[in-house]
């Protein structure tokens, strides 16, 4: 159990003064072990399994693991020496990432949330260097969370997690077929993969929701941790294609696959060369991993899409897939052009005189 006498140095009053018991702390949660998070984290796993088909326990294994080496950055929320809600971030340069947030059933109603996240934004904030913050939250918050992050000048995105299940049907074949050469992931074409993601996403909305889509650097990051590491699920080669255009080396289309459940697969990347766009190259290479994917025995594909984006929502759609969870990604840049010194509060106004 968490220690009654542990007290975090900036725990505060409920935002509205309502909403959670007096009793409530805010930890830091380097102040917790395994044992303290265990149960919350069993409660978390369910939730991901039911709502997102999504087998959560090796991130949670991860988190115990840090916990325990006291290498956790984050908040709890503890009541009576329960742990019912925590959230952790992770410093990547001069960007802070909520890596997840998340509140025990009996206490997910919007005051205990924002309490939660005001550590972890305050904390990110006043952090020397940090000039951005991205969170993508799919099992925390509701429209109190939502509009507390616009009173934080965040801006909000909304997005949808879909699923499209494997075992009724195949999804129909495109009308057309584009003269393009599908073959298999190879690591040989990284550079060119971030190469194509950073083309594909160049003024698109999702490069406001991740910079990392901004440049070859960030998008080598993004394709590191999808490919080479279990955080967004075990990445599958054999359920990963490139599209290349007829006699050319260079890339016009990419779709890539992870494994995050049995029999239950994540598409982690669709994107198209914007000159090759409307070409159907898209559709071929969902044809051909939906199809790969039930060889391979798998029941379910799931994906995300933010919702402005009409025409990918439309896309997956035609595809059969469908809703399976709603929730927002929240971006903040730090206001360099007014004054905005590091480690200063969003809402401070610096004095011109």
């Amino acid at each position: 159990m968490v220690k009654q006498g542990w007290k975090s140095r900036s725990n505060r009053r409920c935002y509205n003064g309502r909403g959670f018991p007096q009793s409530m702390e805010i930890l830091d949660l380097r102040q917790l072990r395994s044992r303290d998070l265990e149960p919350l984290l069993a409660e978390e796993q369910q939730l991901w399994q039911s709502r997102l088909q999504w087998d959560y326990s090796h991130t949670a294994a991860l988190i115990l693991r840090f916990a325990d080496a006291r290498a956790l950055t984050g908040y709890a929320a503890v009541e009576e020496g329960r742990t019912v809600g925590y959230s952790f971030f992770v410093y990547e340069d001069y960007k802070g990432l909520i890596g997840d947030a998340f509140v025990s059933n009996p206490f997910r109603n919007g005051p205990t949330e924002v309490r939660l996240m005001t550590h972890v934004i305050e904390t990110l904030e006043a952090t020397p260097g940090i000039r951005r913050i991205e969170a993508q939250l799919m099992n925390f918050g509701g429209e109190a969370v939502r509009q507390w992050f616009a009173g934080q000048n965040f801006r909000s995105h909304a997005r949808r997690f879909m699923g499209l299940s494997l075992e009724d049907s195949i999804p129909p074949s495109p009308n057309h077929s584009p003269e393009v050469e599908i073959v298999g992931w190879n690591p040989r074409w990284f550079a060119e993969a971030a190469r194509l993601i950073t083309s594909a996403y160049h003024g698109h909305v999702d490069s406001e929701i991740s910079d990392q889509y901004r440049s070859q650097a960030g998008a080598l990051r993004f394709l590191e941790n999808i490919v080479r590491y279990p955080g967004c699920g075990v990445f599958r080669e054999s359920g990963s294609l490139l599209a290349f255009r007829p006699g050319s080396s260079t890339l016009c289309g990419m779709v890539l696959t992870s494994a995050v459940g049995v029999g239950v697969a994540h598409i982690t990347q669709l994107c198209v060369e914007p000159e090759f766009q409307g070409l159907g190259i898209g559709s071929v290479l969902m044809d051909r991993v939906l199809a790969k994917l039930r060889e391979q025995n798998f029941r379910t594909v799931t994906l995300s899409v933010t919702e402005s984006n009409r025409s990918a929502v439309s896309f997956y759609e035609r595809l059969r897939f469908t809703t399976l969870n709603e929730f927002h990604a929240f971006a903040w840049d730090a206001p360099a052009n007014k004054g905005w010194l590091p480690g200063q509060r969003a809402n401070t106004v610096i004095s011109d005189k």
